[in-house]
């Protein structure tokens, strides 16, 4: 009997190392290898999809809709990999503000597809960008809205609101800074702040979370009529660099006891572009050991890569990557560093482009049709 119990003991443990084994290595690759890709909706696509790079053969795999939902543009993770909060950039002409939608979604960790929770509204029209704290504080920026609206993740579902930003003011490019245009919402955990811009009145902001509502720290008023969208800190956060989507330069600043002090502005098209052709900004990224810096641009239609200067901050053009395909809204750098997926919204595809590690290069892999992708969040 005794023996009995023991092999029945060690089978059901052996049983229990191989299972967890299986867990474990299964979810090692599926979230170095597998992202989600948020869309818009006004044509055929139906929501949220999910995908995954086949290292081996440098392939594109489409694995289906992970969730489905109206114009889920900008996706992002809880800390814990438990939900997702998805931007629903939509304008509800009922509702008082014409908000848009925040979702929450439950993730299934072993297969990628995405359980709705509940919604809520964003505060703000148009909706376009989200980001969360390790609190589960969610920071959602209202791009027609003009403002920030904080919300939470308590007891398993999104609350409501629990404070609202609003900008005010405009800049000299009436065609897109007529008013106040918040187009991100980003929280940094190395400094511990959430960063926001306004691309209206070409600022940038500033704040640490108190009691899940935002006290401004510091800001920057950039380069008039730059139009900032997108910014991002260096390794170590010695640098700060800004995206301006209007002029198509990339702003890098430093801080000094007065604030941010800017270093240089560098331009991310070729000295040879039209200028007569329009090409605006949108996504920009920094490999993780701190070397490249990469920004996209939508006309000239490429990726642009930097060399970081360790010690000035200063970018060096390295060149240009064709993104094979119409206006790169973002892309995502793997989190093994080897490759990097954009998103081209006007020409419905997805793009993947191998990384040199050394040199920072991209090179063109696979491409795989996506109707209307804008985010690329990897697992």
């Amino acid at each position: 009997m005794y023996f009995g119990a023991l092999n029945k003991i060690n089978k059901e443990m052996k049983n229990l190392l191989i299972t967890l084994l299986a867990y474990f290595l299964f979810n090692s690759v599926f979230a170095q290898q597998h992202f989600y890709v948020g869309t818009y909706t006004s044509t055929t696509s139906e929501g949220i999809y999910k995908m995954h790079i086949d290292a081996k053969n440098g392939k594109l795999i489409l694995d289906g809709v992970a969730a489905k939902s109206e114009q889920p543009s900008y996706l992002a993770f809880s800390k814990d990999h438990q939900y997702v909060v998805a931007v629903n950039e939509i304008s509800d002409t009922k509702l008082p503000g014409k908000d848009g939608k925040v979702s929450l979604f439950k993730v299934d960790k072993t297969t990628g597809d995405l359980t709705f929770v509940n919604q809520v509204n964003s505060g703000g029209a148009h909706p376009c960008h989200v980001s969360l704290d390790p609190s589960n504080n969610v920071f959602v920026a209202n791009y027609s809205g003009g403002n920030v609206g904080v919300f939470n993740i308590q007891d398993g579902q999104l609350t409501e609101k629990e404070d609202l930003i609003q900008y005010e003011g405009n800049g000299p490019k009436k065609n897109r800074q007529e008013a106040a245009h918040a187009h991100f919402s980003n929280y940094v955990l190395g400094k511990e702040r959430v960063y926001t811009v306004d691309l209206g009145s070409d600022q940038v902001h500033e704040y640490k979370v108190v009691g899940g509502k935002l006290e401004e720290t510091n800001s920057i008023g950039v380069t008039a009529g730059g139009g900032p969208r997108h910014l991002i800190w260096s390794k170590g956060g010695k640098y700060l660099y800004v995206l301006n989507e209007l002029s198509s330069v990339v702003s890098a600043y430093t801080m000094s006891e007065g604030g941010f002090s800017l270093i240089e502005e560098v331009s991310t098209l070729p000295a040879d572009f039209d200028k007569s052709k329009l090409n605006t900004c949108a996504a920009i990224k920094i490999s993780k050991d701190g070397k490249y810096l990469y920004a996209s641009n939508r006309g000239h239609n490429s990726i642009v890569i930097y060399k970081i200067d360790q010690k000035t901050g200063k970018l060096e053009n390295l060149g240009y990557a064709d993104v094979h395909g119409d206006a790169p809204r973002d892309f995502s750098i793997s989190p093994k560093q080897d490759f990097v997926v954009v998103s081209n919204q006007q020409s419905s595809n997805v793009v993947l482009f191998k990384r040199n590690k050394k040199t920072g290069m991209l090179e063109f892999k696979d491409e795989v049709m996506v109707p209307l992708p804008v985010n690329v969040v990897f697992w």
